[in-house]
């Protein structure tokens, strides 16, 4: 059944969730989406993993990860410019760290080999030769999805999950008028005691270029201060400007407003996904992603985790597992500024957005599910597709997303 989902609390996640939603079946979605990229050249297991990963995004509320991204991915396999078969190797190890060559295979296959030698790196039970703290780089991979997806997989086994990425260029530095970095994720997942758990996953742009993407497709204006027009000083609410000619602003907006903080944690994240792992390039001079490029993007990323019960021997085993709830609670019960809106911290939204999931199914944008649909009727697979999705009417349209389209 389609509802009509409105911005209520101004957020910039509000903004791109904003219109007609549909509420879909996740196992449908995941198959359908795995379908098309199998048959756009990715094994089944790899084809599998990612389209876990969009549904995952979506699941979470951030429909700029989700699968909406399904059809730039296809036509990067179909297009030859990432390997779909691809299997990715560890080209230099020690005890605590590594660097993985993705062999030019898809930044999800790439990050799960990453992270699960980096957990295990971790949790080496003999302290002499490493275990508490591991550190595994990557270089010649692909889009890898949401940071956070990476460092729940961490989380889950009880450590401290850190995930980085590198992206193409989309933000245009202070003082610059060009664009020069990525949207270069952070994510960072800590345990905590009851369930509980800190999840940060964050771009250091503005906003993550995703969130352009899914405005695009739904013809909706962006927000004033998201981005800048193609001379690269004048903001645009234009999101087929910002996508194509103009770019991104870094996190904290313009300098008046610390945009500069932004701009160096984005570096920061540069020089330990692209320096540090050896990609060829980095910064300003990573291709577009786009279908256009002449050849792999070579994106690197970074994995660190942490197990805290190495740090206070003498602790008991959750002890700082109940320190970080009694931490987490404390700030939720902060007096609010504004009644209705509690104190939240970093996590507690998409935790909801998961339990919505579960409850009635993932939710997209009509506009959205309407790519889906011609996304699997390009790659004869909609005998696969959720029932809600083959029941939107022919009327609803979306437009194509603009990076998988030849110029």
């Amino acid at each position: 059944q389609s509802t009509n989902q409105v911005a209520t609390a101004g957020s910039s996640t509000e903004v791109v969730k904003s219109g007609k939603v549909i509420y879909v079946d996740r196992e449908q979605l995941e198959k359908s989406i795995a379908s098309c990229l199998e048959k756009a050249g990715a094994t089944t297991s790899h084809a599998s993993l990612v389209a876990n990963v969009l549904v995952a995004a979506d699941c979470r509320g951030i429909p700029s990860h989700g699968v909406n991204r399904a059809e730039m991915y296809c036509a990067e396999l179909a297009e030859g410019l990432i390997d779909g078969q691809a299997t990715p190797k560890v080209s230099s190890s020690t005890d605590s760290i590594a660097n993985v060559d993705g062999c030019n295979g898809l930044g999800a296959v790439v990050s799960k080999f990453a992270m699960e030698l980096c957990m295990q790196k971790a949790k080496a039970s003999n302290s002499k030769k490493g275990g508490g703290i591991s550190m595994v780089v990557c270089h010649h991979s692909n889009h890898y999805g949401i940071a956070g997806y990476w460092a729940d997989l961490a989380l889950k086994e009880g450590l401290i999950g850190f995930s980085f990425t590198n992206t193409s260029r989309f933000m245009v530095p202070t003082r610059s008028c060009v664009r020069a970095g990525g949207t270069n994720p952070i994510a960072c997942y800590c345990p905590a005691s009851n369930s509980d758990s800190f999840q940060l996953d964050m771009a250091t742009t503005t906003v993550p270029i995703g969130k352009v993407e899914v405005c695009h497709r739904k013809n909706q204006e962006l927000p004033v201060g998201w981005g800048v027009a193609a001379n690269g000083t004048t903001s645009t609410t234009d999101p087929a400007e910002v996508m194509l000619s103009g770019g991104l602003t870094p996190l904290g907006g313009m300098e008046m407003t610390a945009g500069y903080k932004g701009y160096g944690i984005n570096m920061m994240i540069e020089i330990l996904c692209g320096v540090l792992s050896g990609c060829k390039d980095v910064g300003p001079d990573i291709q577009q992603w786009n279908v256009d490029r002449s050849q792999p993007l070579d994106y690197g990323h970074c994995f660190i985790c942490i197990d805290p019960k190495r740090f206070n021997p003498g602790d008991e085993d959750d002890g700082f597992e109940k320190r970080l709830w009694a931490y987490l609670e404390r700030m939720r019960n902060l007096p609010p500024a504004q009644d209705g809106l509690a104190v939240l911290v970093p996590g507690d939204p998409e935790k909801d957005e998961e339990k919505i999931a579960l409850n009635k199914g993932v939710c997209l944008n009509e506009n959205i599910a309407v790519g889906v649909r011609d996304l699997a009727r390009r790659y004869h697979c909609t005998d696969l597709l959720p029932t809600a999705i083959l029941k939107l009417p022919e009327s609803v349209n979306a437009a194509k997303h603009l990076f998988a389209s030849k110029r």
